[in-house]
């Protein structure tokens, strides 16, 4: 009968992943913050598709292990030190990458606007989930992590 099972494990996960990836687009869809719209939409809701599709193969992939017979307890107990390791070696991208979420919901600045982020003044070129490139009046290109943007000032909106 476990054979039974794994099948029907990996069906429910099947049809759960395109449930909820369904329902990311129509949430996301749905809320549009302020001119949440084109590139930034489906940024954000790729991001949100794709965590919640990993989570979903990681729980399908363990449940599996556990109805052929394994003991996933070591496997847990790995998974959560691996997890505090490496999210002690990743603080600085997670950081980058949520507060670049953040940029993108609330939509602070555009790509095309002046702005002034850590006394660099320039024109937005790029915004990314880790980082926004800003070029200057003389040309140079200043590249500014999203984690370490305190303040923006925003001269194209009045």
């Amino acid at each position: 009968m476990p054979v039974f099972r794994v099948i029907l494990i990996i069906i429910v996960a099947l049809i759960l992943r395109v449930f909820l990836g369904r329902s990311v687009d129509t949430f996301v869809k749905g809320v549009s913050v302020g001119s949440l719209k084109g590139q930034r939409l489906s940024t954000v809701s790729s991001l949100l598709k794709t965590a919640l599709i990993t989570i979903i193969w990681v729980i399908t992939f363990i449940m599996i292990l556990k109805e052929i017979g394994f003991d996933i307890t070591p496997i847990l107990a790995s998974a959560g030190i691996v997890g505090l390791a490496i999210g002690f070696g990743a603080q600085t991208l997670f950081k980058d990458v949520i507060s670049g979420f953040f940029l993108l919901i609330e939509n602070q600045f555009n790509e095309g606007d002046t702005v002034s982020i850590l006394d660099k003044k320039g024109t937005v070129e790029k915004i990314s989930l880790r980082t926004v490139t800003i070029k200057d009046k003389d040309g140079v290109y200043h590249i500014i992590p999203n984690g370490s943007i305190v303040t923006v000032s925003n001269f194209s909106r009045k």
